[in-house]
């Protein structure tokens, strides 16, 4: 019973040190898959595949349309390692163009982007990604920022 008890109190311990949305918020956790970077034939663009979770500790399903497609929905903000902003970035259409996020549960979308022309080839680079933006179509109007991500430009 003590286990039990002190297994439930770090639980919650570390939700509230490492964050995750608060009751009533919605929350983004973003990553680019490992190895999922990708040149094209001629070096120009390069794209590679991201995986969100979101978190709605909402109590109402929040049904959300044109995600990560829509400048008015979750962009992605490219800065270098000084934090001067390069580009904005929206996913071309994926699988999923309207889906529902129920109550108190979270969502796996596995969004695409390219950056075209942006980066020298022959340089390698780090450069930090954020998604940041509004949950279009759905009835939560706050915006919702993921946490910061770096990826080496191969």
């Amino acid at each position: 019973m003590k286990a039990q008890l002190f297994l439930f109190i770090c639980f919650f311990w570390s939700r509230a040190a490492f964050g995750g949305p608060a009751a009533g918020d919605v929350g983004l956790h973003f990553a680019v898959q490992p190895n999922s970077s990708r040149w094209d034939n001629k070096r120009t663009a390069l794209t590679f595949m991201c995986r969100v979770v979101i978190s709605n500790q909402t109590p109402d399903s929040l049904t959300v349309s044109n995600l990560f497609q829509n400048q008015a929905g979750l962009c992605m903000r490219v800065t270098d390692g000084n934090g001067a902003e390069l580009a904005r970035l929206i996913s071309p259409p994926f699988q999923q163009t309207t889906f529902t996020i129920g109550a108190g549960t979270n969502e796996v979308c596995w969004p695409y982007y390219g950056i075209f022309g942006r980066f020298d080839p022959g340089t390698n680079k780090t450069v930090r990604l954020q998604l940041e933006g509004k949950l279009v179509g759905s009835s939560y109007t706050k915006p919702v920022v993921s946490d910061t991500v770096e990826m080496r430009v191969p």
